[in-house]
């Protein structure tokens, strides 16, 4: 299986929860006659909460020259991308 790059990763899922919240937020305003169900969708915080969500399950946890995480995907069954797995010469994030 092809690894896909975290923005793609980002994109799609945000795009399935933006999706799937419009249609919980459809059938309740049907159920419970509510007319502006807009002031509901809040794009920010399924992007802050995504983001949270990619850094601690889908990132790679080494860290970088720059001392900032690394940004790659990890590789299959491991916490590191392909070249965190061979080295951590900058350490690891510690979570």
């Amino acid at each position: 299986m092809k690894e896909k790059s975290i923005s793609y990763i980002k994109k799609y899922l945000f795009n399935i929860l933006e999706e799937e919240i419009n249609n919980i937020l459809l059938i309740i305003s049907k159920d419970y006659n509510i007319n502006n169900i807009d002031k509901y969708k809040n794009k920010d915080n399924i992007k802050k909460n995504l983001d949270n969500f990619i850094d601690k399950y889908i990132r790679c946890l080494g860290i970088i020259k720059s001392g900032a995480q690394c940004a790659r995907t990890r590789n299959c069954c491991s916490s590191f991308c392909k070249i965190h797995q061979k080295t951590l010469k900058f350490g690891k994030v510690i979570s």
